[in-house]
């Protein structure tokens, strides 16, 4: 297995430090475990970084989102955040960086592991359309998507649209029934694993996935669920 070099930048101890194990019991390395974005800037001017757990909301007068504005200008790091805020306009800020992970407090070891191994896998296959590989391997979409759906990646042209985790885990339930109608429950039973949620948080996750892929027909199945329609 391929070590990666992760930093965590996070000013709550507890929550650092559940991230901080959950890495190293995982087999990866923590470059550091660090409160504040400046600090985060240092680092990875320093040292190797491979991907970044970021606190959206640090101390000091950067914030996590400006934190990741600021390296994406010099480098190429795939950014999970982490944060207790899930309200629509902190994640259209945040997916405006290089987002490859969304994570709401409170958290647990599993989501931890979810987001690192599609942080990664993303990462990967970024880096192969890059070099126009894999091509075959993506399913065409109307009005130029295209979908992979073993790294849950979905591209327009050569762009990658960032989801967070509950979007794309959506969007791949949707894709996989594909013009049929996937029910709340489904969702609920293999995209929240069955917790108690409300249906506003179903109705929230779709808007934004409409709001991500305009083109894409994700059609309301009233009192029942949703639906995926195209010609593939």
């Amino acid at each position: 297995m391929t070590k990666y070099n992760i930093l965590i930048v996070e000013d709550e101890f507890i929550n650092a430090h559940f991230v901080e194990q959950t890495i190293l019991n995982l087999g990866h390395n923590v470059v550091a475990l660090i409160e504040t974005a400046q600090e985060a800037i240092n680092i990875c001017q320093k040292k190797e970084v491979h991907i970044v757990f970021m606190d959206i909301n640090l101390q000091g007068n950067i914030d996590g989102i400006e934190c990741a504005k600021r390296l994406n200008k010099t480098q190429d790091i795939p950014i999970i955040y982490t944060t207790a805020f899930s309200d629509s306009k902190t994640i259209d800020e945040a997916t405006d960086t290089n987002l490859f992970g969304y994570l709401i407090k409170p958290f647990d070891h599993q989501d931890i592991e979810a987001s690192l191994n599609i942080a990664i896998k993303r990462n990967y296959l970024k880096k192969a359309i890059t070099k126009n590989t894999n091509s075959q391997l993506f399913t065409n979409l109307s009005h130029n998507y295209r979908y992979y759906d073993k790294t849950q990646t979905l591209i327009k042209h050569e762009d990658h649209i960032m989801f967070t985790n509950k979007e794309s885990e959506v969007f791949y339930c949707l894709f996989k029934n594909i013009n049929q109608t996937v029910t709340s429950t489904y969702l609920i039973n293999h995209v929240w694993k069955a917790k108690a949620i409300s249906s506003s948080t179903i109705r929230d996750t779709i808007l934004r996935l409409r709001k991500k892929v305009p083109e894409l027909e994700i059609k309301t199945i009233s009192g029942i669920g949703y639906s995926l329609n195209d010609s593939i």
